[in-house]
């Protein structure tokens, strides 16, 4: 994993500030489009590209279940993750709507504690069969977390490949 870590470039601040004094001076009140100015910011710096051409796009929504659910800390209980993810399917989350605008959406399993088979649609790249719950250790061990990552850095890869990201 560090050869990935080490490959990992700074983002060039400057252009994220050049970009935020470019939607300043759009006709529009400043900081009228709140987070989506930071986020353009980030786009820019991110691709070293004051306005950056986004024609190839992809949005993963990554799904898994989370151990600290025992402790009663979540609004739905563990036997709902599976149900979200038929609705991330079905289209009917509010990432869905967005990723509909971009014409981009791909749903992956990577460590929801359920048996999907083979649903049109669904990723799946299981690490993990939902982490262990963080308030009595670790939620995953730096092996798993490193699987994680690496699932992410793949298909994106993949991705570019087929012409839906950016290279």
């Amino acid at each position: 994993m560090d050869h990935v870590r080490n490959r990992i470039a700074r983002v060039n601040g400057t252009l994220s500030d050049e970009a935020q004094k470019r939607l300043d001076n759009l006709t529009k009140p400043q900081g009228s489009l709140g987070r989506l100015e930071e986020f353009a910011g980030m786009v820019a710096a991110i691709t070293g590209d004051k306005i950056p051409v986004l024609d190839k796009k992809v949005v993963f929504t990554f799904a898994g279940d989370h151990g600290v659910v025992n402790e009663g800390v979540s609004a739905y209980p563990k036997e709902v993750a599976p149900q979200m993810v038929f609705n991330f399917l079905r289209g009917g989350a509010g990432i869905n709507v967005l990723a509909r605008h971009a014409g981009a959406d791909v749903v992956i399993d990577i460590g929801v504690d359920h048996d999907f088979g083979n649903v049109p649609g669904l990723v799946s790249r299981k690490v993990v069969r939902g982490t262990a719950n963080m308030f009595k250790g670790p939620a995953m061990t730096r092996q798993q977390s490193e699987q994680c990552i690496q699932v992410g850095i793949d298909l994106a890869r993949e991705y570019a490949g087929k012409g839906r990201i950016m290279q």
